[in-house]
């Protein structure tokens, strides 16, 4: 759920930032997604060679919520540091483009890289020999799912409107 609620309030503020363009947008959810996937390539492996992996996934947590509420000082370095560039008019849409990668990275890079290591480490603190259909498993990719949608739906219609972006994120945190 948290995850979601990060990723709704970074989009926002980095749409700020870097405007509401369809390549703009495209950065932020690239670097998202890279992030999550190279987390989940790297430390999912670590994660299988934990002794205890719910005790990993928590300092999984706890990493992202303090990368998560760091971000918040980030975001003001990225805002100053592209207007100083001079923006996508100024630079032109590639370097614009790499800087907002860049950019985002700097923003979500830690914290997307984390997320990526915490549902391969649940997974592992679920799986049992006695469970051979893995309905443990399956239970706990239902709850994810479930938590993602129910991130989005709160941030969206209750969160933002109630508390703005930075307070949002700060209470997933």
């Amino acid at each position: 759920m948290c995850a979601l609620i990060y990723q709704t309030v970074w989009l926002r503020e980095l749409r700020l930032v870097f405007g509401a363009s369809t390549s703009a947008t495209a950065a932020v959810l690239a670097i998202f997604m890279a992030g999550l996937g190279a987390g989940s390539a790297f430390l999912g492996k670590r994660a299988d060679r934990q002794e205890n992996p719910l005790a990993f996934y928590a300092r999984l947590e706890m990493i992202i919520a303090a990368s998560a509420a760091l971000s918040l000082v980030l975001l003001v370095f990225v805002r100053t540091t592209y207007i100083a560039a001079g923006g996508s008019l100024h630079l032109g849409i590639s370097i614009a483009t790499g800087i907002r990668l860049l950019l985002a990275t700097i923003v979500l890079g830690i914290p997307t890289f984390m997320m990526g290591g915490t549902l391969p480490a649940a997974a592992r603190a679920v799986e049992t020999s006695e469970d051979p259909a893995r309905r443990r498993l399956a239970t706990l990719y239902a709850v994810n799912t479930m938590g993602a949608v129910a991130g989005t739906l709160i941030s969206t219609f209750y969160l933002l409107e109630t508390f703005g972006n930075r307070r949002t994120l700060l209470l997933a945190a």
